[in-house]
């Protein structure tokens, strides 16, 4: 029961995340080379390149999301030509790989197709891929642009690939206010009755979300569900802390 999934996307729109997307997408039209999309464990980073792919896919570019966790370069290309639809053959070297990916990229470029990749958990790569984000600008350069890097870290990046961003887009934490906002919205997207949550419930969830756009989205995600299985609850602010308590959502 708690692990259910929310079938259809949804996206906050705050004056946080909104500017983000805008700066991404951005990026990706004026056809940059790469950019860094930095912010904290559960700003949001994994739910805004979602988005940004769903832009992208609306203006006609085609779009691969790879979480490059625990790859190494090999591995990551490997997920790239899967994501480009290349089939290489199971023997091939990894310059072979490159190669592949650069001959798709700028046929792509011909037919004035941009591709933008986006790349989750960057900085928790097996091993340092550096190398071929240096690969993919100089595609970049070669093919006026037809290709952009976008990569989400926690973490401050290396020098040299802070130096190569074509600017600088942070996540931060949501005001309060916006917090409020999140939860209201992301209830009402749960099909949570309005009268089964009061207004000192969501003080609790926005006071123990502290900011961070994925506790808020677990904190109501935790009231749908109660509210699903045990009709004519209402969620106060004491019931609220024992199904947290409960639970270990905090």
């Amino acid at each position: 029961m708690f692990g259910q999934a929310i079938e259809k996307p949804w996206f906050f729109s705050s004056s946080v995340h909104t500017e983000a997307v805008s700066r991404l997408l951005f990026v990706a039209e004026q056809g940059e080379p790469f950019v860094f999309l930095q912010g904290e464990h559960g700003f949001g980073k994994s739910t805004l390149l979602k988005q940004v792919q769903a832009e992208c896919s609306r203006y006609g570019h085609s779009t691969v999301l790879i979480n490059v966790a625990a790859l190494d370069q090999t591995a990551f290309l490997w997920h790239l030509c899967g994501g480009l639809s290349i089939v290489p053959r199971a023997e091939q070297s990894q310059t072979q790989l490159m190669t592949a990916v650069r001959d798709e990229l700028a046929g792509r470029s011909l037919c004035n197709h941009q591709t933008v990749l986006l790349l989750d958990d960057f900085t928790r790569a097996a091993e340092d891929i550096a190398p071929i984000i240096d690969f993919l600008s100089a595609i970049n350069r070669q093919t006026d642009g037809a290709v952009c890097v976008i990569a989400a870290t926690e973490s401050v990046a290396p020098p040299e690939l802070q130096r190569l961003s074509a600017l600088k887009v942070h996540l931060r934490r949501l005001t309060p206010c916006d917090a409020r906002a999140f939860a209201l919205e992301f209830l009402g997207f749960l099909a949570v009755p309005q009268d089964a949550v009061t207004s000192d419930a969501v003080d609790v969830i926005i006071e123990r979300s502290e900011g961070s756009a994925a506790q808020l989205t677990r904190l109501c995600r935790l009231v749908g569900v109660a509210v699903e299985v045990t009709h004519d609850l209402v969620i106060d602010a004491e019931v609220l802390t024992l199904l947290t308590d409960e639970t270990l959502v905090h």
